[in-house]
Protein backbone atom coordinates (compact mmCIF):
# COMPACT_ATOMS: atom_id res chain seq x y z
CA UNK A 1 0.00 0.00 0.00
CA UNK A 2 1.22 3.85 -0.63
CA UNK A 3 2.32 5.41 2.30
CA UNK A 4 0.09 8.43 1.79
CA UNK A 5 -2.66 6.15 1.89
CA UNK A 6 -1.43 4.39 5.30
CA UNK A 7 -0.84 8.41 6.85
CA UNK A 8 -4.18 9.27 5.82
CA UNK A 9 -5.79 6.09 7.07
CA UNK A 10 -3.61 6.72 10.21
CA UNK A 11 -5.23 10.42 10.30
CA UNK A 12 -9.02 9.03 9.78
CA UNK A 13 -8.82 6.51 12.79
CA UNK A 14 -7.03 9.32 15.24
CA UNK A 15 -10.18 11.37 13.81
CA UNK A 16 -12.46 9.03 14.41
CA UNK A 17 -11.62 8.39 17.96
CA UNK A 18 -11.12 11.91 18.82
CA UNK A 19 -15.20 12.31 17.13
CA UNK A 20 -16.48 9.85 18.89
CA UNK A 21 -16.77 11.48 22.68
CA UNK A 22 -18.10 14.55 20.39
CA UNK A 23 -20.80 12.68 19.06
CA UNK A 24 -21.91 11.17 22.27
CA UNK A 25 -21.82 15.04 23.37
CA UNK A 26 -24.28 15.79 20.58
CA UNK A 27 -21.92 18.38 19.03
CA UNK A 28 -22.80 20.05 15.87
CA UNK A 29 -21.67 18.32 12.78
CA UNK A 30 -19.52 20.99 11.53
CA UNK A 31 -17.34 20.43 14.52
CA UNK A 32 -16.86 17.13 13.98
CA UNK A 33 -16.29 17.28 10.31
CA UNK A 34 -13.59 20.08 11.75
CA UNK A 35 -12.03 17.65 13.89
CA UNK A 36 -11.94 14.83 11.05
CA UNK A 37 -10.20 16.65 8.48
CA UNK A 38 -7.87 18.43 11.31
CA UNK A 39 -6.64 14.71 11.96
CA UNK A 40 -6.40 13.56 8.27
CA UNK A 41 -4.13 16.77 7.59
CA UNK A 42 -2.55 16.56 11.10
CA UNK A 43 -1.65 12.94 10.07
CA UNK A 44 0.11 13.96 6.87
CA UNK A 45 2.01 16.84 8.75
CA UNK A 46 3.32 14.49 11.43
CA UNK A 47 4.46 11.39 9.28
CA UNK A 48 6.65 14.19 7.52
CA UNK A 49 7.87 16.03 9.98
CA UNK A 50 11.55 15.88 11.08
CA UNK A 51 12.68 17.41 14.41
CA UNK A 52 14.74 16.63 16.82
CA UNK A 53 12.81 15.13 19.02
CA UNK A 54 11.57 11.42 19.07
CA UNK A 55 8.97 10.20 16.86
CA UNK A 56 5.97 10.50 19.93
CA UNK A 57 7.31 14.12 21.27
CA UNK A 58 7.31 15.17 17.86
CA UNK A 59 4.03 14.53 17.16
CA UNK A 60 2.65 15.62 20.54
CA UNK A 61 3.74 18.87 20.04
CA UNK A 62 2.66 19.42 16.48
CA UNK A 63 -0.61 18.03 17.66
CA UNK A 64 -1.18 20.57 20.30
CA UNK A 65 0.30 23.85 18.38
CA UNK A 66 -2.25 23.15 15.66
CA UNK A 67 -5.11 21.82 18.42
CA UNK A 68 -5.06 24.83 20.70
CA UNK A 69 -6.73 27.40 17.96
CA UNK A 70 -8.93 24.49 17.13
CA UNK A 71 -10.15 23.96 20.89
CA UNK A 72 -10.59 27.78 21.85
CA UNK A 73 -12.73 27.84 18.33
CA UNK A 74 -14.84 24.60 19.45
CA UNK A 75 -15.40 25.80 23.17
CA UNK A 76 -15.51 29.06 23.43
CA UNK A 77 -15.65 30.29 26.94
CA UNK A 78 -14.94 26.68 28.29
CA UNK A 79 -11.94 26.05 29.48
CA UNK A 80 -12.71 22.17 30.09
CA UNK A 81 -13.68 21.70 26.43
CA UNK A 82 -10.45 23.18 25.23
CA UNK A 83 -8.39 20.88 28.04
CA UNK A 84 -10.31 18.28 26.46
CA UNK A 85 -8.82 18.80 22.93
CA UNK A 86 -5.41 19.65 24.50
CA UNK A 87 -5.89 16.36 26.11
CA UNK A 88 -7.17 13.76 22.88
CA UNK A 89 -4.14 16.08 20.84
CA UNK A 90 -1.24 14.76 23.79
CA UNK A 91 -2.21 11.36 23.39
CA UNK A 92 -3.72 10.73 19.72
CA UNK A 93 -0.26 13.06 18.44
CA UNK A 94 1.93 10.68 20.18
CA UNK A 95 0.06 7.50 19.29
CA UNK A 96 0.11 8.99 15.82
CA UNK A 97 3.80 10.51 15.66
CA UNK A 98 4.90 6.61 16.86
CA UNK A 99 3.10 4.64 14.35
CA UNK A 100 3.78 6.37 11.53
CA UNK A 101 7.56 5.78 12.29
CA UNK A 102 6.99 1.94 12.63
CA UNK A 103 4.64 1.71 10.17
CA UNK A 104 5.41 4.39 7.32
CA UNK A 105 9.16 5.82 7.67
CA UNK A 106 10.85 2.16 8.50
CA UNK A 107 9.44 0.28 5.68
CA UNK A 108 11.23 0.35 2.42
Amino acid sequence: MHKLYKILLLGLAAGILNAIPMVFLDSDWQAVAAVLLHWLGLGIIIAYARMPLESWATGMFIAILTSLPLGILLHPGNALGVLQVLGFALILGGLLGYTAERLIADQP
